[in-house]
């Protein structure tokens, strides 16, 4: 028998205010390989969604750079589905593989449910922006950017034709 998640008090909500405020004291001090403040990246993230998707893209890096407990996001307001988005988006590896990387696009390209449509929202920003301000790593490898994007599209269309 499945449990039941327990109900989120509403006055909790995540806004995008303190998603934002949480993504900049996160990644304060963090930086880009080139030495550019990593909150660059996730503010063009955020302003590249929709506003339902807006407080996944402020945390989309908070469970894969930072320490920061699912738990700590739920108290502060994060809903059960925007947790479930974060973790579609939360890498487990860093592996340097173009198919690992692409399995893991993959995973999102076909997550169901509202979860799988934020994370997929907000990957679909993420990849647009390291498109064009590309993430290379100090050993050259970059992630297939464009091909990760090209899926994603597939699946957001697919999406929307099946609810039409």
């Amino acid at each position: 028998m499945a449990r039941a998640m327990p109900a989120q008090d509403d006055s909790l909500v995540m806004d995008q205010a303190r998603a934002r405020a949480i993504a900049q004291r996160l990644h304060a001090a963090d930086r880009e390989e080139d030495g550019a403040p990593f909150l660059r990246h996730v503010a063009r993230v955020a302003g590249g969604t929709p506003t339902e998707a807006r407080t996944v893209a402020w945390l989309h890096e908070a469970l894969e750079i930072n320490s920061r407990t699912e738990q700590e996001l739920l108290t502060h307001g994060l809903s059960h589905d925007e947790l479930r988005a974060l973790r579609l988006l939360h890498r487990t590896s860093d592996s340097r593989s173009d198919y690992v990387y692409l399995a893991h696009v993959e995973l999102i390209a076909r997550a169901a449910g509202r979860s799988g449509r934020l994370a997929r929202m907000v990957k679909i920003a993420d990849l647009e922006d390291r498109r064009l301000h590309p993430r290379v790593r100090p050993d050259g490898w970059s992630p297939p950017y464009e091909l990760g994007l090209q899926r994603l599209h597939q699946a957001a269309a697919h999406e929307t034709y099946q609810r039409a």
